[in-house]
């Protein structure tokens, strides 16, 4: 009986033994002949790119969040303090709109910042409708850990990328942002800290 297999690899110096293997006279039980391997066709998987983009901003976020592990941080918060650091004393609609979040999502996070004791929230000066965020001294301390971590983190997910790479990965991303920034009218699919 011939056994029908798919591609079979096998060298010409082979095909002798190839031939005689699959003879059904010259078949034995015995395993002193290793059977040819048979070619599984590996396809390669068809992944949506912007799925592996979210796959690996998953995997920087939980990585962050551990090398943050000795500070008590919600997720999200690392980056509201950033933003509180690089423009202190900004209103929460600003602050909303830097971060591509909805203000009421800004809200709940500056509220439990200002409970943690790490931001002060007060009213604007020219607009009493307006809240501003600033940081508290260690608010301010924790926002060099959330940097120093952030950087180590870059180090490590880019460290086998050149000067170059980086640069054009850099460019790639802030396109896909503001490709998806334009179709989504900017905040309108944000996510929640």
């Amino acid at each position: 009986m011939w056994i029908a297999e798919p591609a079979v690899f096998y060298h010409e110096s082979f095909e002798k033994t190839f031939a005689t293997l699959h003879k059904p006279a010259a078949r034995s039980c015995s395993r002193q002949f290793r059977q040819p391997r048979v070619a599984m066709a590996r396809k390669k998987k068809k992944g949506y790119v912007t799925g592996q983009l979210v796959l690996a901003a998953r995997i920087a976020r939980t990585a962050l969040l551990h090398n943050l592990d000795t500070v008590e941080l919600y997720p999200g918060q690392d980056a509201v303090l950033l933003a509180i650091g690089t423009s202190d004393g900004i209103s929460l609609r600003d602050l909303a709109e830097k971060l591509s979040v909805r203000p009421p999502t800004v809200t709940k996070t500056i509220t439990r910042l200002v409970a943690q004791g790490l931001v002060e929230k007060r009213l604007s000066k020219t607009d009493l409708r307006q809240s501003m965020a600033y940081l508290t001294p260690e608010g301010a301390a924790l926002v060099e850990k959330v940097r120093s971590a952030q950087k180590a983190l870059e180090r490590r997910a880019l460290a086998n990328f050149t000067d170059r790479e980086r640069k054009v990965f850099r460019r790639y991303l802030m396109r896909v942002q503001e490709n998806l920034a334009d179709a989504d009218g900017g905040n309108e699919g944000a996510s929640k800290m």
